[in-house]
């Protein structure tokens, strides 16, 4: 027991380290599989960015023998005395003269967040997407005297059929209910006016994201900018259909209950006969949100309709787009930097580039994301909630 014990101190220790690739940006702990190299080390060239390759932000870091040869690597991999530490799978690759395919060189770079881009709500962030891949179910409730915006259990994300990527923005708070649901966990209603605030959009930040990102997102060249929307918005704007449209469960306990701590029961005895007993948690669907999307289409259509002519307008156009080509995520290119351009701030990066010699498979790709040592793995929230 003591040799087993000092054995997984000793394993322990040994990874209880961050140890960063400059070459890929992905983080790791194990020391031993990692190579130190110096800045002016010939090999690092195999991580220079092509003369003619565009980079929109600036990567130097300081450092005249990579910065002169476009040499890209993660500032983080790069100690204070010019140490460059690089993984064992790019270590072969760099050796062999080759850029390695996940290397940050090879057309995988990405950017800071910029300022513009930084601070936005889960909402306002929404409003500047040009694609939302997933809907949202996430429920609140309240867990502190002072706090009526906690977010407790799950958050449950539906893949959506997306067919097209918005070239209008910011889109209408009016459609904020068509991707995401709130459910409110409690006995008690939630208190309105303190809540109101967290479904607050602020008008100038959403602007000023947009203009930022049609001036250097890639993605974003061809969006226009619904100018009159935006001045039709005051200073904040509240999402009120999203707001009003919560659904509320008055007794949480028993979906908590069933989903908190170890399944210790063993099913397969004698104390339990028939059906294994379980429980289940359901939802009201008082605002129509399983109806299908072709029914509440016409369903507005056709409130639109009697509004205009109520208004003795006669001046109604229907636009009717036709095709439900879905967008593959295999295939299209910004299918994921125009849905999280918070994460893309300059749309590049994108796992599809036709200017790398080998192919990136889209599973290598978010592993990479995943794995980065920076904040590209770490998705923005989708509300700030204490967890």
């Amino acid at each position: 027991m003591r040799d087993l014990y000092s054995d997984f101190v000793h394993s322990t220790h040994s990874v209880a380290q961050n140890v960063v690739c400059a070459s890929c940006g992905v983080i790791g702990h194990d020391r031993s599989l990692y190579h130190t190299l110096r800045t002016d080390d010939l090999s690092l060239h195999a991580l220079s960015v092509p003369q003619d390759a565009y980079v929109p932000f600036d990567f130097s870091t300081g450092y005249a023998d990579l910065d002169n040869n476009r040499i890209m690597v993660e500032k983080l991999g790069v100690s204070i005395n010019g140490d460059v530490q690089v993984c064992d799978s790019c270590h072969r690759s760099i050796l062999a003269n080759r850029r390695p395919t996940e290397a940050l060189s090879n057309y995988r770079w990405i950017g800071d967040q910029p300022d513009e881009l930084s601070d936005l709500t889960w909402i306002e962030e929404l409003l500047i997407a040009r694609a939302h891949l997933v809907g949202r179910v996430i429920r609140l409730e309240e867990r502190k005297a002072t706090s009526y915006f906690a977010l407790k259990g799950h958050t449950i994300l539906l893949p959506q059929d997306t067919t097209r990527l918005l070239d209008l923005l910011p889109m209408p708070l009016s459609s904020l209910p068509d991707v995401i649901r709130v459910v409110w966990a409690g006995k008690t209603p939630p208190d309105q006016n303190l809540l109101r605030s967290h479904f607050t959009v602020r008008t100038a930040k959403v602007y000023t994201a947009l203009q930022w990102l049609c001036q250097h997102h890639e993605d974003y060249r061809h969006v226009t900018i619904d100018e009159e929307r935006i001045a039709a918005w005051n200073s904040t704007e509240i999402a009120t259909e999203l707001f009003e449209s919560i659904s509320t469960v008055a007794h949480p306990s028993v979906e908590d209950a069933s989903r908190s701590g170890f399944a210790t029961e063993d099913p397969d005895t004698e104390e339990i006969d028939g059906d294994i007993p379980h429980t289940v948690s359901g939802f009201i669907d008082v605002n129509n949100v399983t109806r299908s999307p072709d029914a509440s289409t016409l369903y507005r259509a056709a409130q639109l309709t009697q509004h205009v002519h109520s208004a003795h307008r006669q001046n109604l156009t229907i636009n009717v787009v036709t095709g439900n080509t879905i967008l593959n995520e295999h295939y299209v290119p910004s299918y994921f930097t125009s849905a999280f351009p918070t994460l893309f701030p300059y749309g590049t990066g994108k796992h599809i580039d036709n200017r790398r010699p080998k192919e990136l498979s889209l599973a290598l790709w978010i592993k990479l994301l995943l794995r980065h040592a920076s904040r590209y793995g770490n998705i923005t929230p989708i509300m700030d909630v204490e967890c």
